[in-house]
């Protein structure tokens, strides 16, 4: 099943998150490589084979440094993407463009129920007293959280409202992945440091060289499969959160075409950009009369107050 993505109608910038991330990428990159060559540079090999080994030593911890970064600040970003406005809660009524979940792998799927509401009907009704027009809710950045631009829904090309239920999958995904990477590299180092010792290289010139290389491709080698591994061991210990939390019920109460109320946390998404709510911590079905395509008034139909997951006629309305 695939989630709901949005689309910028306007300015705005999707891969905010991928723009953080590289910056880490880089930063990692800068800091282990100028590691690797003040390292090399001790040997003083300025020519010669010299000369190209101690490139290699600079190329591969630069990569090393590029893999603990990625994993790190995959981390950092994930955890400082979400942040809330004031008033922490409202309620949003429209139309379910879209329901779907976002399922596959992390970090490239974050397994989260994702939906648009919009439409016509896209309207805010709380908190009461609070002032708050449509424009505002969708634009308004909050605090620390940077600029958030209007969206729409890609498949429908309606102005949309972005809301989810988030899985636990992402969170410890994300640790996982950086103490993992941590943690790999460490035991790269280790690893290389007793490759050298039991292949009996000189510590100068050439041997030097080489054990710098060695242990280098054993820290990128342990930063890779730690932080793949430290993923995956965090995924599967969120899916088990989900499965307790019946995750997958709530996110299947919600149908597209459905007219319904969502209230939750009203948020900005950094990351992308847009504001949403996000969790949904309870939902309204008013109506589910295919309100992404139709016309006119609609027919008189089911009014029900639900939480999540407990519509009064079944599971899907």
């Amino acid at each position: 099943m695939s989630g709901c993505s949005v689309r910028h109608d306007g300015a705005g910038n999707s891969d905010a998150a991928a723009d953080r991330v590289l910056k880490w990428v880089l930063g990692g990159a800068g800091i282990i490589g100028a590691a690797g060559f003040l390292a090399a540079a001790e040997v003083a090999l300025a020519t010669g084979p010299g000369f190209l080994l101690a490139l290699a030593v600079i190329i591969i911890s630069a990569g090393a440094g590029a893999i603990l970064g990625f994993f790190i600040g995959f981390a950092v970003n994930w955890f400082d993407r979400l942040f809330v406005q004031n008033p922490a809660e409202i309620t949003m009524a429209g139309c379910v463009l879209c329901a779907g979940k976002n399922t596959g792998y992390p970090p490239f799927h974050d397994n989260d129920w994702t939906f648009n509401l919009g439409g016509p009907s896209l309207a805010v009704l709380g908190p009461a007293g609070a002032g708050l027009t449509v424009q505002e809710v969708r634009t308004r950045g909050a605090p620390g959280g940077g600029p958030a631009f209007t969206v729409i829904d890609p498949t429908s090309g309606q102005p949309a409202f972005h809301c989810e239920i988030g899985s636990r999958i992402g969170d410890y995904a994300a640790i996982g992945g950086a103490a993992g990477s941590v943690a790999g590299a460490i035991a790269g180092a280790a690893i290389g440091a007793a490759i050298c010792v039991a292949a009996g290289l000189a510590t100068f010139g050439i041997g030097a060289l080489v054990c710098l290389i060695i242990v280098a491709a054993m820290i990128a080698a342990g930063a890779f499969a730690g932080g793949a591994i430290g993923n995956s061991i965090g995924a599967g210990i969120g899916w088990i959160a989900d499965e307790v939390q019946d995750l997958d019920e709530r996110g299947e109460a919600i149908s597209a075409g459905c007219l319904m109320n969502f209230t939750g946390r009203w948020i900005t998404d950094s990351s992308h950009q847009h504001n949403e709510i996000h969790d949904i911590a309870s939902a309204q079905l008013i109506e589910c009369n295919d309100c992404v395509s139709a016309t006119g008034s609609s027919s008189s139909g089911l009014i029900a107050a639900v939480g999540i997951g407990r519509h009064p006629s079944g599971r899907d309305p």
